[in-house]
C-alpha cells in the first residue's frame, strides 16, 4: 500500500466528518424540524425569522453560486423528503411556500410568494401559497411567482417564468410559461 495514501484517507474520513458536523450544525439552527441524512455544501445564506421545516436527505450546494432561503417573521416554507437545490437557488418565502418530495432545482431558479410592491395602486401582493408538487424538476434560471402551484412530475424548462398553475405531469417552458405537451409517466417512478 502507497504510504501516501493512510494520510489522504484519514483526511477524506475527517473532511466528510467535518462536513457531517456543519450540516448538522447549520439545520438544526434553521429548521425547527428536519429530517436526517441532508447535506449542505458551498456557500448558503439562510434566514429563517419564520417556520421552516424539512425532510429527509435536503441537499444544497452552493459551489459556483450562492443559495439562498429566507423566511419571514409568520411566515412558513415546508420541504418534503429528497430535495435538491443547486448552486443560485433562491427562495423566499414572506407568507407560505410548500415544497414536495423528490424536487430538484435547477442552478439561479428562483421561488418567491410575494409580491413586494404593488404593481399598481390596490393591486394584491399576495396570492396564496405557492405550492411545488412532488417528482418536479425546476430548470436554469426558472422564476416561480405568488400564488402558483406546480403539479406533481412537471418538468418546467430553462428560463421560464411561472405566473399561472401547471398542472401534473406536464412539460411547460416559456414567458409566461404555458404548458408544451404532457408527459407519460409511470407510476412510482421518481425523477433523479
Amino acid at each position: 500500500m502507497d504510504e501516501r495514501a493512510i494520510p489522504r484517507r484519514a483526511w477524506n474520513r475527517l473532511t466528510l466528518y467535518g462536513q457531517r458536523t456543519r450540516t448538522r450544525t447549520l439545520i438544526r439552527r434553521w429548521f425547527s424540524s428536519a429530517g436526517g441524512r441532508s447535506a449542505i455544501y458551498g456557500t448558503v445564506r439562510i434566514r429563517v425569522a419564520g417556520t421552516a421545516t424539512v425532510g429527509d436527505h435536503l441537499v444544497i450546494e452552493g459551489y459556483d453560486a450562492k443559495v439562498s432561503i429566507k423566511v419571514a417573521r409568520g411566515a412558513t416554507l415546508s420541504i418534503a423528503d429528497d430535495v435538491y437545490l443547486n448552486g443560485g437557488v433562491s427562495i423566499e418565502v414572506y407568507h407560505e411556500v410548500r415544497i414536495g418530495s423528490n424536487v430538484l432545482m435547477a442552478p439561479y431558479s428562483s421561488i418567491i410568494d410575494d409580491a413586494l410592491h404593488e404593481v399598481e395602486p390596490g393591486a394584491p401582493r399576495f396570492k396564496g401559497p405557492v405550492v411545488v408538487g412532488s417528482n418536479v424538476w425546476l430548470g436554469r434560471n426558472v422564476a416561480v411567482l405568488p400564488g402558483v402551484t406546480i403539479g406533481d412530475g412537471s418538468v418546467v424548462g430553462a428560463n421560464s417564468v411561472v405566473t399561472r398553475d401547471i398542472p401534473p405531469a406536464c412539460f411547460a417552458a416559456g414567458v409566461p410559461a404555458r404548458v408544451v405537451r404532457k408527459l407519460e409517466l409511470a407510476d412510482g417512478w421518481v425523477r433523479r
